[in-house]
């Protein structure tokens, strides 16, 4: 049977829309979830009106392929603020988190936080909002999640995840995501999701 990897960025539009199909997949086959940090690197960027219009776009798309919902909050409330920080590094960091105390939770998670930002519209760079949807989803908390977070060895997993999924990435010719790999027989190989 197939190894499927899931390559992904907890803040991609995209990656939202595929969670009914890898969810679906990961009901019938493992999937291990490995995070890109296509959104991890610069943590002062922010949404100026002009991409927030581009991004305002593509989640139409989205939603008309996938049914995944993009909320009203959210385009008010995260879009609609050009002082929040457009980074995914704080969601990259409480998704290690996640996998490393139960790797079997994290695509639930991983969907908890996206409902945070598109349908509830919070800010998911918020280490707060995080401790609690990790909390609301697994228990323990929000105190043990924020505690959990705040793990110096949580930054260091991350950037081995990450720089995992680069490689692969480079190594199969991936140039975005979300993308599904299947390995074989010491073979990685990319699928289509739709």
């Amino acid at each position: 049977m197939d190894r499927l990897l899931y390559l992904y960025d907890p803040m991609c539009g995209w990656c939202y829309g595929a969670w009914p199909r890898i969810a679906e997949l990961a009901r019938e086959a493992h999937v291990e979830l490995l995070p890109t940090g296509l959104f991890a690197g610069d943590t002062r960027r922010r949404i100026d009106p002009a991409f927030a219009q581009h991004i305002v776009q593509a989640d139409a798309r989205i939603e008309s392929m996938s049914g995944q919902p993009f909320s009203d909050a959210y385009r008010r409330e995260v879009l609609g603020r050009p002082e929040l920080p457009f980074h995914s590094r704080t969601a990259t960091e409480a998704l290690t988190a996640v996998a490393q105390f139960d790797p079997g939770a994290e695509l639930d998670v991983l969907h908890a936080i996206q409902r945070e930002r598109y349908v509830h519209g919070r800010d998911i760079t918020d280490p707060d909002v995080l401790a609690a949807a990790i909390a609301q989803t697994l228990g323990g908390g929000p105190a043990l999640w924020r505690e959990r977070l705040a793990d110096p060895a949580v930054a260091a997993a991350t950037d081995g995840r990450v720089g995992r999924a680069r490689h692969l990435m480079q190594r199969v010719g991936v140039q975005g995501v979300p993308a599904l790999l299947a390995q074989r027989d010491g073979r990685t190989t990319a699928l289509g999701i739709w």
